[in-house]
């Protein structure tokens, strides 16, 4: 394992060739970004995935900006230069894995051809994905007994859910990549949200920071450009801190309820669990 020394990482770590029984995996790893993050140009001999399970983040290959959000999975395909975007990325949270998809059995090769035949950058939607990554992490930190087993587990799951998101399309939860720059107006709300987590916001203060000419207006740039209406986006980032938050052993559900502007604890289990498929307390004793 190499722990990533970086003044734009908060922490971080990734493991090269981490199982000796399994070639296909070429490298994973977990990083917190701290704001300005940017990562050069570079390429690796097999598929790369990268979620993202917090923040936002800015991924440019062939030309090509996109944006990823929190639940997006990035494709970087073999020997394909990618790095971040034009803009130095916000704080944010992923987790990657490299993959030598055409030597995973039938349903790898079978990805792999998807995968080169319809060229998706950004899967979007895709959190289920996320405690399937952390399980292979986990499995490769730990050197279980059968672990070898247990790994191969995770990847055909992981092989499965992603295609299950292709086969949904990008229209069925999340929108499409959105290409940079925001506009001026969006980018400032989109960054006044991400200021303000201990409370919900009202359309009119977010839509005076955006110096939008009426509220209606404001709200329809936001979605066209984001693809989520402000509420919606600013839920996500709510979640998101209250997720991270609950890591810590001595956050309770009701402080985080309370810390990030939730009414009450109830309403912040109701918002987690739809969100992520599990209770704030379930998630909470798995992060632990």
């Amino acid at each position: 394992m190499k722990v990533l020394r970086d003044p734009q990482i908060i922490s971080g770590f990734v493991f090269e060739k981490p199982v000796d029984e399994l070639p296909e995996i070429s490298h994973c790893g977990e990083a917190l970004c701290c704001a300005g993050h940017h990562r050069g140009p570079h390429a690796h001999p097999v598929f790369e995935f990268l979620y993202l399970s917090r923040g936002r983040a800015t991924w440019k290959a062939q030309g090509e900006t996109v944006v990823q959000n929190m639940g997006d999975l990035y494709v970087a395909y073999p020997g394909e230069k990618h790095g971040t975007g034009p803009r130095r990325n916000p704080e944010n949270h992923h987790l990657w894995v490299g993959l030598d998809l055409d030597r995973l059995g039938a349903e790898g090769v079978r990805l792999a051809q998807r995968l080169r035949a319809e060229r998706p950058r950004l899967v979007t939607g895709c959190d289920e994905v996320e405690p399937v990554l952390r399980s292979l992490v986990r499995q490769v930190v730990a050197h279980r007994t059968r672990r070898t087993e247990a790994v191969l587990a995770c990847l055909r799951l992981f092989i499965t859910l992603l295609e299950q998101r292709l086969d949904a399309g990008a229209g069925e939860r999340a929108p499409a990549a959105r290409r940079l720059p925001y506009s001026h107006a969006v980018q400032k709300a989109m960054d006044y949200l991400q200021q303000n987590l201990e409370r919900r916001l009202p359309l009119t203060d977010l839509a005076a920071v955006a110096t939008a000419r009426s509220v209606p207006h404001f709200c329809t740039q936001f979605r066209r450009e984001v693809g989520l209406s402000p509420a919606a986006y600013h839920l996500q980032l709510r979640l998101s801190a209250a997720r991270e938050a609950l890591r810590q052993p001595a956050i309770d559900v009701t402080t985080a309820a309370q810390q990030y502007g939730f009414s009450s604890s109830q309403h912040f289990s109701t918002q987690f669990r739809r969100a992520y498929g599990v209770t704030p307390r379930t998630w909470q004793r798995g992060a632990g």
